[in-house]
């Protein structure tokens, strides 16, 4: 594969920065550094991504959901139909269903929850991601570039927190920047492999997420033929689109796709597909779902902190972009492969800011896109001082935002984690406060600038997954549930244990502990039917709880309760008081014999 010219241009539109000739197959320093880079990237990926990786808790409502649906395929055998306890979930494809299940089977014994071990696809994906993006950038821009770029997106906020998720955005990351690489390279005269590259990549993300990859080819192409087309230059000529024609690359698609389609539709007689296209994806494009609301502008908004560290360059890098389109060499590498970036991130991102419902991982199949022309950017500084505007004012919000995201860490820690950490919280902020003020007094010394936000994120990303956020006891409500019936020695019900009826704590991952024989609000029926030893769930602070503690006493149940306990319910935002209580026999009533008249 070339290694073509990366030029990085001055504010004339200068040149300032060639790279060497094409990489030939003799063994050489430069294909050592390839080598060089990928270990770092998968070591520095591995690095955000493992801490905390089993002792964070199932996040509500998504995580829990998906991995309660894997468990209940792995456990049941059954590969087509996806169910949360007897519902059927017809929402997203198979695709991270099956990536769950793999790993339960590689990894589990059957009957325990390990959730880390459904937590590793996310894992995979979000390096494969990484890896992806790195190797996009290399035809466009060269190995430092491209390094850099694929660099801030494994330290980026986001992509470590879905690096961390049992869902399907680190997957659907991964397809996202594998159809990027495979367009910078047929861009750049690559051939038919990655036409069936960019294929199999939108067969792979159809299975994980449905349209949203198929979505975005089609908001970057169309646009970019257009730009292409009125360029009118042999070499702006859009003729190496017509490469993604090749013929076998539609069919591998279809074959991905159809196999598990066509068994769906019969064992849900299409049901599947009305439920997931109409009430699902239909419903976000003209209404915000589960009040998952927003204004135009609200990816904006929330881009400092979800794409921090690399905020610190993501104003330069959007410059960089722009600039390198105008630039007077249509064969540029470089203006082309900007054009295919800027087409592949603001078209997208467009028409999400339109789209009602809203949420900040809904935009993270740009992130390689603008993480490469942060990596532009970067390799410009590192030559000369450029982006005289953009820089400052990128230092500021890099600094508005590192501290945001401090501030927040703290709060939680000390509203809903023990007193013990306060002294470890402490110094880890000052030690990152430190760090984000010399990211942006040293930004006028590019590269001690860049190593300064690389140390941010290397530095509180471990501390936050591994220490700070497992300790916030007092949302673990599922896990403190699961610690009081151990406490007491009674089995769980996945283990053969009494049966559970949740009332009005329905999250979840209460579902995922406990077991799907858990019985959730309406699915409770209460009679004198219910065995002794059932235990009875309630949030005392609801106020329905008078309503079922009446239908308790009205089904002619006795209960003994055993536990009482406090937290938040953090997927709602409400205060929760749980309150778990046993039904026990009813006491014997002696009747007095009528005395003698």
């Amino acid at each position: 594969m070339e290694n073509a010219a990366a030029d990085v241009f001055a504010t004339n539109g200068t040149p300032l920065i060639k790279e060497s000739p094409p990489i030939t197959d003799t063994p050489t320093p430069k294909k050592r550094s390839h080598l060089f880079h990928l270990v770092v990237l998968t070591l520095l990926m591995l690095t955000m991504a493992l801490p905390g990786i089993s002792t964070l808790p199932v996040i509500d409502r998504d995580e829990a959901r998906y991995a309660v649906a894997s468990v209940q395929m792995a456990e049941s055998g059954d590969l087509v139909s996806i169910r949360f306890q007897d519902e059927a979930r017809n929402k997203k494809p198979a695709g991270s269903y099956w990536a769950q299940t793999a790993m339960i089977k590689l990894f589990s014994k059957p009957g325990e929850r390990k959730i880390w071990v459904q937590r590793i696809p996310s894992v995979l994906g979000a390096l494969i991601a990484v890896l992806a993006t790195y190797w996009a950038g290399l035809p466009i821009l060269g190995r430092r570039a491209a390094f850099i770029g694929a660099a801030f997106l494994a330290v980026s906020g986001l992509v470590v927190f879905e690096a961390h998720m049992a869902k399907t955005d680190a997957m659907l990351l991964a397809t996202s920047a594998l159809m990027l690489a495979s367009l910078t390279h047929l861009q750049q005269g690559g051939g038919r492999f990655f036409a069936l590259l960019f294929w199999a990549a939108i067969g792979i993300a159809a299975m994980i997420k449905g349209p949203v990859i198929p979505a975005l080819a089609a908001l970057t192409l169309l646009p970019l033929w257009l730009w292409e087309r009125r360029a009118r230059t042999t070499q702006d000529a859009p003729s190496w689109m017509r490469r993604l024609l090749f013929w076998p690359g539609p069919i591998l698609c279809l074959l991905i796709i159809l196999p598990w389609s066509i068994m769906i539709w019969q064992a849900t007689e299409g049901q599947f597909f009305k439920e997931a296209l109409g009430s699902d994806f239909g419903t976000k494009l003209v209404g915000a779902q589960e009040k998952h609301g927003g204004l135009p502008g609200y990816y904006l908004a929330f881009l400092p902190i979800t794409f921090w560290p690399a905020t610190l360059l993501l104003i330069p890098g959007l410059a960089f972009g722009f600039r390198a389109v105008k630039g007077a060499d249509r064969s540029s590498p470089v203006l082309r492969g900007m054009r295919l970036l800027l087409c592949f991130a603001l078209p997208f991102w467009a028409a999400l800011e339109i789209v009602p419902t809203k949420l900040p991982n809904y935009l993270l199949p740009v992130y390689p896109a603008l993480a490469l022309m942060v990596g532009g950017a970067a390799i410009t500084l590192l030559a000369v001082k450029e982006f005289k505007w953009s820089r400052p004012i990128s230092a500021v919000i890099f600094i508005a935002a590192g501290i945001t995201i401090i501030t927040a860490a703290l709060l939680g820690e000390s509203v809903y984690g023990p007193a013990s950490l306060w002294p470890y919280g402490l110094a880890i902020a000052a030690i990152i406060c430190i760090f984000i003020a010399g990211g942006a007094l040293l930004f006028s010394k590019a590269k001690l600038g860049l190593c300064a936000a690389f140390l941010c994120a290397i530095i509180i990303s471990p501390a936050l997954y591994q220490v700070l956020l497992p300790s916030l006891s007092d949302v673990r409500m599922a896990d403190r549930v699961v610690a009081e019936f151990r406490a007491k020695n009674i089995k769980l019900p996945r283990e053969g244990g009494p049966a559970v009826l949740a009332h009005n704590f329905t999250e979840p991952s209460l579902v995922y502990h406990l077991g799907t024989q858990v019985r959730l609000g309406d699915q409770i029926e209460l009679s004198r039917a219910v065995p002794p030893g059932t235990i009875l769930l309630v949030d005392v602070a609801r106020q329905d709880a008078a309503l079922f503690q009446a239908r308790v006493k009205e089904a002619g149940l006795c209960i003994q309760e055993f536990a009482k306990f406090d937290g938040l319910n953090y997927s709602r935002g409400d205060e929760v008081t749980l309150k778990l209580s046993e039904v026990v026999i009813c006491p014997a009533v002696s009747v007095e014999a009528p005395q003698p008249q």
